[in-house]
């Protein structure tokens, strides 16, 4: 009997609580239907560069994405990215000028209508000056001319092994520019027709990783042409 009555109780608070709520109410709720999404960006990149990021992604499916949002630094800034969809899929791509420093990043695609993507996030690093203070340039053992070549033999010493090569810049005798790579495991190169009085530039180049952008340079160094 007990059990009866406290289900009697319980039945006629529902009652009366649905009594109270405004049939607008659930209107709305039922007119608003399941929550609309665009696709979100795929196979996020974040490649690094010289003070700039650049990010890459692709795009499935959805022929409605007209633009995108690159956000970072906790949403403070951000920046718009026009799209426009081919029939396939697309490879969408921004660099972004960024001082030094390590960045965390949410992309969102966009309908015209505002709808919007879940975020999709990457991070990644921009380099400057300070890491190119940490580089070395590699060393000349030593160097000598050959006179009947107007030219030059230089001895190299160990070279960085994290390094891309070294570039050398030097003047012929017809006052042209000249530009060579030596490979990190060359031990001694020459060069002949260089113009006399004039000196020879080396630097070694550097990527602070794989994905980089930008190729870095070692502050340069100089041997006086004097043959």
């Amino acid at each position: 009997m007990m059990r009866k009555l406290k289900q009697s109780i319980i039945l006629g608070l529902s009652l009366l609580a649905f009594g109270c709520t405004d049939a607008d109410d659930y209107k709305s709720y039922l007119e608003s239907g399941e929550i609309r999404y665009a696709a979100k960006p795929e196979d996020i990149k974040v490649y690094s560069g010289n003070e700039r990021i650049k990010l890459e992604w692709r795009i499935l499916s959805d022929q409605n994405i007209k633009y995108a949002k690159i956000y970072w630094r906790n949403k403070s800034d951000s920046v718009e990215v026009p799209i426009t969809r081919t029939s396939g899929i697309d490879t969408i791509s921004k660099i972004i000028d960024l001082p030094e420093g390590p960045y965390s990043f949410q992309v969102v695609h966009f309908h015209e209508d505002g709808v919007k993507s879940l975020p999709v996030s990457a991070a990644g690093n921009s380099y400057g000056e300070s890491y190119e203070a940490t580089l070395l340039n590699r060393g000349v053992v030593s160097h000598s001319f050959t006179v009947s070549n107007q030219g030059i033999i230089i001895n190299w010493g160990v070279s960085d092994a994290s390094s891309l090569g070294t570039q050398i810049n030097y003047t012929n005798i017809n006052n042209d520019p000249r530009q060579f790579i030596v490979n990190p495991t060359t031990n001694s190169s020459n060069y002949t027709r260089l113009m006399n009085n004039t000196q020879l530039e080396y630097k070694t180049m550097f990527k602070p990783d794989e994905t980089c952008i930008d190729t870095f340079f070692t502050a340069p160094n100089y041997i006086p042409i004097k043959y």
